[in-house]
């Protein structure tokens, strides 16, 4: 499935910034970002893998919860928190998300499990999904000014 199809599906218009990074991608192209570089400036920071285009589209499966394609697969983790939890939000340093929100988000790398996700209700924006906690941090207002502040691996 291209991108275009994925992004007729999702009903969603990707920012130009990563259709560029989409397009430049190679097999596996890996970024170092360190999202609290204030506290640990000498930190080189987490590697993220981007998920090439071929990738967006791989099945997840996640045993006893379901499948998905790998740019949909927050809605996988949502489901499995959801089981366990009666709250309809996750946590944020920013307050409190709801889950509908996080489930839209449009996965684009991983790094041991996290995510990195684009929050269409946010003007893409760049997102960290922490698997084991369940929890999301904002990280940069695009993905333009997420490459800015990162190192290719």
């Amino acid at each position: 499935m291209s991108i275009e199809s994925i992004q007729i599906e999702r009903q969603m218009n990707l920012p130009q910034g990563y259709l560029n990074l989409l397009s430049s991608l190679n097999e596996a192209d890996e970024y170092f970002f360190n999202e609290d570089s204030e506290d640990t400036s000498d930190f080189e920071g987490r590697c993220w893998c981007f998920l090439n285009e071929d990738e967006l589209t791989e099945e997840i499966d996640m045993k006893g919860v379901g499948q998905s394609f790998a740019h949909k697969q927050l809605e996988l983790y949502i489901k499995c928190f959801s089981e366990f939890s009666n709250d309809q939000y996750v946590t944020s340093p920013k307050g409190r998300i709801s889950l509908e929100r996080v489930i839209n988000g449009f996965v684009i790398a991983e790094d041991n499990g996290d995510l990195l996700y684009l929050d269409q209700l946010d003007d893409f924006s760049v997102w960290i999904f922490h698997h084991d906690g369940c929890d999301v941090m904002k990280v940069a207002d695009s993905i333009e000014n997420w490459l800015s502040r990162a190192v290719v691996a």
